[in-house]
């Protein structure tokens, strides 16, 4: 969403016709603008969900959705109205907020998962932390970057990209399987299950129907879809395995053979299992490191899946 979205958007939370909308544009907010430009920004709101339309006679009624996304971006909007011209709400700027909701990250990895370049990348990390949107962290022992954080003082921001994380999630999911269900998401990336077969590059498939590439040869009875723009490996669909069926012991049982069988390094493991599921990671480094077992992790679990599918 660009400035005029923003505008449009903030104009129509009360029923308003095209005319007005231009009319309080030209006179409240001197910006002069054609009355086509208003119809696109009108249709791209549209298309996000973020706004209605009713005919009513020969008039278009236009008003913002009744839905808690809009709301928190009214009352963001309403608190911070210099926001509105720093382009917080484009598409690039929201994946990379949005990236940042639940994790720490470094520029490279936030590039990574957002899929733009490391240099737009600072750019923008740049920009939001003058804007006191984000905080810096002092560099990483390990990879010699600083680390960057939303900066959770900000409740109106908050709010708004908790409501937005899946809100989005949803609307692509439903674009592919309206019967799909969401499992986990965890800022711009999410896990579904799905009955189709969907064949779109940023929804890969995982869950037991792909750890058989590693030895597991399991009989998969669901079909699980990862939305992301990266490339996964092995322990992405390992702890994506233990998140799609969490009730079930032996996904977790499956992570601790891999762990054992492939011998992981210790810095990408904990990275993986911090970003997926803590405790999982916890379980087994425990079990392997600390020789501490658990009801639902035991040594003799890892003997018996040795016995099925070798050491």
């Amino acid at each position: 969403m660009n400035e005029l979205d923003l505008i449009i958007f903030q104009i129509s939370h009360k029923p308003i016709t095209t005319a007005e909308i231009l009319k309080k544009i030209k006179t409240e907010y001197k910006k002069k603008v054609a009355q086509k430009t208003i119809y696109t920004s009108i249709y791209r709101l549209e298309n996000l969900g973020f706004i209605t339309k009713k005919d009513k006679g020969k008039n278009i009624l236009i008003q913002q959705a009744s839905i808690p996304v809009t709301s928190y971006l009214s009352t963001l909007i309403e608190s911070y109205s210099h926001l509105i011209n720093k382009g917080i709400f484009k598409e690039t700027s929201l994946n990379i907020l949005l990236t940042l909701l639940h994790n720490k990250h470094t520029a490279k990895s936030i590039a990574d998962v957002a899929a733009i370049s490391l240099r737009n990348t600072k750019r923008y990390l740049s920009k939001f932390h003058k804007l006191a949107i984000i905080k810096k962290y002092n560099k990483e022992k390990f990879t010699n970057e600083y680390t960057w954080e939303i900066n959770k003082i900000n409740n109106e921001l908050m709010k708004f990209l908790e409501a937005y994380e899946e809100f989005r999630a949803l609307k692509i999911t439903k674009s592919m399987d309206t019967n799909a269900g969401l499992i986990w998401l965890n800022g711009i990336e999410f896990l579904i299950k799905s009955q189709k077969n969907i064949q779109k590059s940023n929804f890969k498939k995982t869950g037991a129907a792909v750890l058989e590439r590693y030895g597991l040869k399991l009989l998969p009875g669901d079909k699980f879809y990862f939305y992301t723009h990266r490339k996964l490996n092995i322990w992405d669909h390992a702890f994506l395995t233990v998140i799609s069926r969490r009730q079930d012991p032996t996904q977790l049982r499956y992570l601790a053979y891999l762990y054992k069988k492939q011998t992981p390094d210790q810095i990408e493991f904990k990275s993986k299992g911090n970003y997926y599921d803590k405790k999982a990671m916890k379980s087994v480094i425990d079990l392997f490191h600390n020789k501490k077992e658990s009801s639902e992790l035991k040594f003799k679990y890892i003997a018996e899946l040795e016995q099925l599918y070798g050491r």
